[in-house]
């Protein structure tokens, strides 16, 4: 199937997926709970108490937490209509990110006393890098940087907080080398931003919770022109499915708590060292050529930390 004939796939898809209402975590619980076993029915109990924490353990820590093995954890997700403990995660992201971040704020700020928040933010960044470890694999990684080494341009997208961390993106790239651009326009402004989009192009899309309908817009333009997406997500991998490359599954930190971009920052300096590692005379030369240009403004060298 051609990119383009994918493109209209997806678009079917996401109208099939808006209109059709899905139960969220906690109704699947109530509607199934007294369905399964009791070892089942405690373990699922348990995942609503953990709340948004749950997503971050592994099945062997989850398992540890709630008293139980790692096999009546894999059961129980089974038992409740997910594929596996992966889905259970996403649900419990998706489940988690229902809340207003008014509700979010204040869990964050009753989580530690106001003096150990920041011993406590780290500890939630910390968890959240393993769950990122966890679900972004190596060959994933290196798939998604095979696309923009490929590229003749990268392409970034993100809207709200993440037009800041598309724009970074756009810098960072640029600074080694690579042809960059940040697409960070919404509404109607977005058109002009996409017809710029030509042969070549990779685009990087930073898109989180619900399917927005500009995401979709970017990903039919990108079809039609068979350009490569590689897209930094929590739950709308599966939504997406074939209209993009690859996926790298990044949550905005601690699901439930206020959110943080930190592990979209990692992907992100992660994927600007392996373009310059693809071509590093490309980016030693990029580099050094700031240095003498920055030093030529300030009258005195200001270099770029180039180690």
């Amino acid at each position: 199937m051609s990119v383009g004939a994918r493109s209209v796939a997806y678009t079917t898809a996401v109208v099939t997926t808006v209109a059709k209402p899905t139960d969220s975590f906690s109704a699947r619980v109530a509607r199934r709970v007294n369905d399964v076993a009791p070892a089942e029915r405690r373990v699922a109990e348990r995942l609503l108490e953990l709340g948004p924490e749950a997503s971050l353990l592994s099945a062997a820590a989850l398992a540890e937490r709630i008293g139980t093995s790692d096999a009546t954890i894999v059961r129980t997700a089974k038992a409740l209509g997910y594929s596996g403990l992966a889905e259970l995660r996403r649900a419990l992201v998706a489940h988690a990110g229902d809340e207003s971040i008014g509700r979010r704020l204040r869990r964050s700020l009753e989580q530690a006393p106001k003096e150990e928040l920041f011993g406590a933010t780290i500890g939630n960044h910390l968890a959240a890098i393993e769950t990122l470890a966890r679900n972004v694999s190596a060959e994933l990684f290196q798939q998604a940087a095979a696309v923009l080494n490929a590229s003749r341009r990268i392409v970034w997208r993100g809207v709200g907080p993440s037009a800041h961390l598309a724009a970074y993106g756009q810098l960072l790239s640029e600074r080694v080398g690579k042809p960059s651009a940040a697409l960070v326009h919404t509404g109607t402004s977005f058109a002009d931003e996409l017809l710029s989009l030509g042969p070549g192009d990779a685009v990087v899309v930073l898109a989180y919770g619900r399917l927005q309908p500009h995401v979709g817009v970017l990903l039919d333009r990108c079809g039609a022109l068979e350009l490569p997406v590689v897209l930094i997500t929590d739950t709308l991998g599966r939504k997406l499915g074939s209209a993009v490359h690859t996926t790298l599954e990044s949550g905005r930190g601690a699901p439930g708590l206020f959110a943080s971009h930190g592990t979209t920052l990692v992907l992100i300096e992660s994927l600007v060292l392996a373009v310059a590692a693809g071509d590093r005379d490309r980016a030693e030369e990029s580099l050094g050529t700031l240095n003498d240009l920055r030093a030529a403004l300030a009258g005195r060298r200001v270099d770029v930390d180039m180690r």
